[in-house]
């Protein structure tokens, strides 16, 4: 097993490997320049750029993942030569997802720097400071802390609150704080612009975030209620209450979290601010803004070079990191694109409508099943999101852009949070260091009533004319 970590910390050094990581960054910076300098030869070469990288990440993938990228792709070039397609545009789709990936590649900027200026440190020692004069629910905050950190750090919250529960709290059961902090994630997922489902949900519909943003918010708080509500029907097998040493009185000294707090809030606000007054989606600000304010603060704060090398190291690891969802997101991205010079769409929309017997309600349920259906089986919600949403017509069902969009979103969070192939099911798995099948067994409940109530939520809206 120790040969095996050596192995696969060696190969993430290989200078190949770092070179592949500084390609990604290239790649995301020449799509954010022609999103605000529309060029057709900048287009053509992160399209190309984007085909490289998918084909690097083929030695690295595992055996499922690989299986499914060969078919989206496989999939694509057929469509493309059915429909006698020019390959200069059919290349075009390896660039597809672009965007997706730059908020991949680019939001971990801004945890990297709040680590660098040290306001996660700060955090912890809030936490610390607060724990050792007589704080005692472990659970409750690691929960608001995952639900708020992650509204910006997305992945890295759930390892970044784990570790402050560790090195804070007296005792507390792991399994079920692990899951705590899991279940606080979805909360994110429902509504936070800088989530990549949000992203993408608003680049099929062709969407601002304010058209869904206000359905999401209302849905995320009646998922943060069910969360709290069955909270007390987590039980695991085993596992035991862990017993810390009690830190000694004024031993830790509680810092101000004022300047982490005024970061966040120029972060969010500038966030939107552009937002309103650019033409460009979202996706493509929140990107932006990933990259800018993060460097400009560090200036101003005299931390630049320890910044710059902390992202240097992060920018040289990104492709060995993101391998995963680089073949995923290129892949399905090609995919889509692909579909969307057939007739599929028409087709798939009408099969879905005589399923669900032309009910908005069942149409809701049945993309919720779907994707999690496929998602237990290792096909990624983007796949799902990328295929049907580019296929469905509202206009079909008598619904808006903003219900399917919000749908999916919902589809998303609840696939997401049962497949042992996410990313949160896999991070909590690691980090409680049990199989994902124990997370899913405690989660299979909890998801059903989550389901049934989002569902029955959303298309209230539509029942009231709210959306």
């Amino acid at each position: 097993m120790l040969h095996r970590k050596k192995e696969v910390d060696t190969t993430e050094k290989h200078p190949f490997i770092r070179f592949l990581g500084v390609i990604c960054y290239v790649t995301a910076i020449l799509y954010l320049t022609e999103a605000f300098f529309p060029n057709a030869t900048l287009m053509i070469i992160y399209s190309l750029l984007g085909g490289f990288l998918l084909l690097c990440t083929f030695p690295f993938l595992p055996k499922i993942s690989r299986i499914i990228v060969l078919m989206l792709v496989l999939f694509g070039i057929t469509c493309f030569y059915l429909e006698e397609i020019p390959i200069q545009e059919a290349v075009l789709g390896f660039g597809r997802n672009t965007n997706l990936l730059s908020l991949f590649l680019l939001i971990p900027l801004i945890g990297t720097f709040m680590t660098t200026a040290g306001y996660l440190e700060s955090l912890k020692r809030f936490v610390q400071s607060w724990e050792n004069k007589g704080g005692h629910h472990p659970y409750l905050i690691s929960f608001i802390l995952t639900a708020t950190t992650g509204i910006i750090l997305n992945f890295g919250s759930m390892a970044i609150v784990k570790k402050i529960a560790d090195q804070s709290f007296t005792s507390f059961r792991e399994q079920l704080l692990t899951l705590t902090i899991m279940r606080a994630f979805g909360f994110c997922m429902l509504w936070s612009p800088y989530f990549v489902n949000v992203g993408l949900v608003l680049v099929v519909f062709d969407l601002t975030w304010v058209d869904i943003g206000k359905y999401g918010m209302v849905l995320a708080g009646v998922y943060l209620i069910l969360s709290l509500l069955m909270y007390k029907y987590i039980a695991f097998p085993d596992d035991p209450i862990i017993h810390m040493d009690k830190k000694e009185e004024g031993k830790i000294q509680r810092t101000s979290l004022v300047p982490l707090l005024r970061f966040s809030i120029v972060l969010i606000v500038s966030s939107f601010s552009i937002d309103y007054m650019l033409e460009v989606n979202m996706l493509t600000v929140v990107s932006v803004v990933a990259i800018v304010l993060p460097f400009i603060w560090a200036l101003f704060s005299k931390i630049l070079k320890s910044f710059f090398q902390d992202v240097l190291i992060q920018v040289q690891s990104s492709f060995f990191s993101l391998k995963n969802e680089l073949a995923i997101f290129i892949s399905a991205g090609f995919f889509g694109m692909a579909i969307s010079q057939t007739n599929i769409g028409p087709i798939m929309s009408e099969f879905l409508f005589r399923t669900s017997l032309g009910s908005v309600y069942a149409l809701t349920i049945l993309l919720v099943l779907l994707t999690t259906g496929l998602a237990q089986i290792g096909i990624h919600p983007v796949i799902i999101v990328i295929g049907i949403g580019s296929a469905l017509s509202p206009d079909k069902f008598g619904v808006s852009p903003e219900y399917l969009a919000v749908a999916l979103l919902v589809a998303w969070t609840i696939s997401t949070t049962i497949s042992p192939f996410s990313g949160q099911i896999l991070m909590a798995s690691k980090l409680m260091n049990r199989q994902p099948s124990v997370i899913i067994r405690q989660n299979v409940f909890f998801i059903i009533i989550v389901a049934a109530v989002l569902t029955f939520t959303l298309y209230s809206f539509y029942l009231f004319g709210f959306i």
